[in-house]
């Protein structure tokens, strides 16, 4: 038997190797590619226009709580903050609060009596979706068939279940039917502040499907002047900084990397003294404790200050703010 020789078995290793990495990233090309596709044919929606300049403050946790950035700016700036989203929301989650991307019931008996029934939500290409678990801006108060109830998730069972508001005939759905909720519109003078991403998914082409639900909702508030802040935690996403290159790459000029800020500047600008335990978090990339809540993933005030200030000196560099629409012309 002849033998196969050292060299020649290291050339087919080789050759293996990046039939591999071929195949997993056109794999990946194409996750993306049918996320990119999913939002094209819909439709933008309708936008009330005025004269007041007003601010949306678009994202999860981290935009929402009661000390975040958007309290900061609400104190820092004459603008009209508003806030829309949902606690722990996914990029997803958002753009169907914002009636971009649209989820459908199906297979279900709405009952007479006012009886919770349990459903799945659907996409528009038929497949199950694991969104809406946490309280938000909508989706509480839903019509499903003409029907108005209230949507829950139960963590406990992990299953959303409708609840009709008032007794009448029961209705069965045998085709997809889309749920309808309490849709906002958007000024289109305005501007859009998109922090989401920290609770996506992670996985192989994940950050493409943030970039296009982020997509989805910027062409759903249509809305020309906007700014996506970068995901911050290695702790989450341990590619974090090619996630972000990505990022920047789709979203150009209006993208802040606030990660990189916080990772150079963020103490010193806080005023704070570095610790031992924030000196070893810089070491491995990681925002310092510093600047974080317990759960190590939602930033803490000197975070949100910060924030609120790299965003004001954001808006200023695209000429969407002037001093006049500051408080302090000294940020």
């Amino acid at each position: 038997m002849k033998k196969i020789s050292f060299p020649l078995i290291v050339i087919l290793l080789v050759c293996i190797i990046l039939t591999l990495i071929g195949y997993n990233t056109l794999i990946t090309r194409k996750d993306s590619q049918k996320y990119q596709n999913l939002q094209e044919d819909y439709p933008t929606s309708s936008t009330k226009s005025s004269n007041t300049q007003t601010l949306y403050c678009i994202g999860d946790s981290l935009t929402l709580g009661s000390h975040a950035y958007p309290t900061v700016l609400s104190e820092l700036t004459n603008l009209s903050i508003e806030t829309f989203g949902g606690s722990q929301d996914q990029t997803i989650d958002i753009a169907i609060r914002s009636g971009r991307t649209k989820i459908y019931a199906y297979d279900i008996t709405i009952p007479a009596q006012t009886d919770p029934v349990e459903l799945t939500l659907y996409n528009e290409d038929h497949e199950e979706l694991d969104v809406l678990k946490n309280k938000g801006s909508n989706f509480s108060n839903v019509e499903i068939a003409d029907i108005s109830g209230i949507l829950k998730y139960d963590s406990e069972k992990e299953v959303h279940t409708f609840t009709r508001d008032e007794a009448g005939k029961s209705v069965t759905l045998d085709e997809y039917t889309r749920i309808n909720a309490d849709f906002p519109t958007f000024d289109k003078n305005g501007i859009a502040i998109i922090f989401t991403g920290t609770y996506d998914p992670y996985e192989s082409g994940s950050i493409f499907r943030t970039i296009t639900y982020q997509r989805a909702i910027l062409n759903q508030l249509g809305i020309k002047k906007y700014i996506v802040v970068s995901l911050t935690s290695k702790r989450t996403f341990q590619i974090v900084n090619d996630m972000n290159s990505v990022l920047e790459e789709e979203h150009e000029e209006h993208f802040l990397n606030f990660r990189d800020y916080l990772l150079e500047n963020g103490l010193q600008d806080a005023d704070i003294t570095p610790t031992k335990q924030d000196q070893s978090d810089l070491e491995k990339g990681y925002i310092p404790r510093s600047l974080l809540q317990d759960n190590l993933v939602d930033g803490n005030t000197e975070f949100h200050e910060l924030l609120a200030k790299q965003l004001i000196q954001k808006m200023k560099e695209l000429k969407y703010i002037t001093d006049d629409d500051l408080t302090n012309t000294q940020i």
